[in-house]
């Protein structure tokens, strides 16, 4: 007895890439305004980001701006979606933070549960195999953004795949 099947994508890893580039124009231009990541640190980390995409793992993102005391001050937090089909896809923008010296901008990967099924050596496996540059560990201090106001803000989407983004302040 045999068995077919087949399954109807409709995006393919150049659309993740070009959703994903949207995203790093956003993370580069509040890094730039908050004075606290470089280039450098930036573009590593949207390149893991990008090959944990690619691979569906990624679920969400989150940026969020601290104070030198550790006080929330901004965030944005992006929603993964495959079924993006028919969204317009908005540019860029309204990345004007404060400057914050002595804070923290923070970027945390919300993965789903493909991700978390592997083992752990499985993920370590993989950040190797693909020479990602963090280690992308679980963490569990607060990410809820609770105590900030949230708007809606742009999407960005080619294709099927897509991330919501909403502001927090």
């Amino acid at each position: 007895m045999s068995m077919s099947a087949t399954q109807t994508t409709t995006y393919s890893v150049v659309d993740v890439r070009k959703v994903v580039d949207c995203f790093a124009a956003d993370f580069s231009m509040k890094s730039q305004a908050t004075g606290l990541r470089t280039r450098e640190s930036v573009a590593e980390a949207v390149s893991d980001l990008k090959i944990f995409a690619e691979n569906g793992y990624l679920s969400g993102v989150q940026l969020i701006l601290k104070d030198a005391s550790g006080t929330e001050i901004r965030g944005t937090e992006y929603t993964v979606s495959e079924k993006a089909v028919g969204w317009t896809s908005e540019r860029p923008g309204n990345n004007l933070w404060p400057r914050t010296p002595g804070g923290t901008l923070q970027v945390i990967a919300t993965m789903n549960q493909s991700w978390w099924d592997k083992t752990e050596s499985a993920k370590a496996d993989f950040i190797s195999r693909n020479s990602l540059h963090g280690s992308w560990a679980r963490i569990t201090d607060g990410t809820s953004l609770a105590n900030l106001s949230s708007s809606a803000g742009q999407r960005y989407a080619s294709n099927g795949y897509g991330w919501q983004r909403t502001n927090y302040s």
